[in-house]
């Protein structure tokens, strides 16, 4: 399914909304922040959305991001909620959503639980990545592991398309994987992925990621000193050197993609 341009309007609106008010919280609390992803790439490019997405991605050095999660529970407005695997443990994110309150963008993998399906937008914790090659690839591997233990525990769907064999193979393997962790508890999932994601928290490295994303990898240099950009119509906060970041990421990324790439998509269920 794909949206009509009304829909696709007053979800990027009410994402922008909750947007605002997390910076308002962090402004008020002196927590960094900085967007990253194709929200960055949609400020630098089109000074706001992309204009046919939905997405609006934050990140957080995991100090301000503990910080947040701490202070935002009881200073974000009614009208939000803060869904974390702690204020919803049936929760199947690692990272956190702020949602709003009386809309639905229920996502087709997470149709079955019972959760806050709210207009949403993303805050993602970085944590150090080691600068030796083969110990940041165990560390990837360590992560993704216990990140597809941790979602198979909540969820049998996939995010991924389902008319790819890999698709297939994703939620087969999922649904395997949900039924055989039923007598294993989920705080103990939840802990092991998040010792691996901060295991060199402590140690001194170049580089900060979203630690199960590699292509969210920033210098750690470039989040000590942030840079701010224009999105629509308000000044916020990103990496330094933002164009080294999205050519990193999405390499020649002032080129539009071809129009039939130019689409949204649009959850299983939306009320806005």
């Amino acid at each position: 399914m794909t949206y009509n341009s009304d829909e696709l309007r007053k979800v990027q609106a009410i994402a922008l909304d909750i947007f605002k008010k997390i910076i308002k919280v962090c402004e008020e609390n002196n927590i960094e922040y900085f967007i990253i992803g194709g929200t960055l790439l949609g400020a630098v490019r089109h000074k706001g959305f992309i204009p046919w997405d939905d997405d609006l991605d934050i990140g957080m050095t995991r100090e301000n991001y503990n910080k947040f999660l701490k202070i935002a529970e009881m200073d974000l407005p009614n009208d939000l909620f803060l869904q974390t695997f702690h204020t919803e443990p049936d929760s199947p994110f690692y990272f956190a959503k702020v949602r709003k309150n009386g809309t639905k963008f229920v996502e087709d993998y997470c149709k079955e639980l019972n959760i806050h399906h709210g207009i949403f937008v993303d805050i993602f914790p970085f944590d150090n990545i080691p600068d030796d090659i083969k110990l940041k690839k165990r560390q990837l591997k360590k992560v993704r592991f216990w990140s597809e233990l941790f979602i198979a525990k909540s969820v049998r769907g996939s995010s991924t398309r389902l008319d790819s064999l890999s698709g297939k193979l994703k939620i087969t393997i999922r649904a395997m994987l949900h039924i055989l962790l039923k007598p294993v508890s989920k705080n103990y999932l939840f802990k092991k992925l998040d010792a691996a994601s901060q295991q060199y928290n402590n140690v001194p490295c170049r580089m900060k990621s979203f630690v199960k994303n590699p292509c969210l990898t920033i210098p750690s240099v470039d989040l000590d000193n942030l840079a701010t950009v224009e999105f629509e119509g308000i000044t916020v906060k990103c990496p330094g050197n933002p164009e080294s970041y999205l050519k990193y990421q999405f390499g020649d990324f002032m080129t539009l993609p071809p129009e039939d790439k130019r689409v949204g998509h649009k959850p299983y269920k939306l009320e806005v």
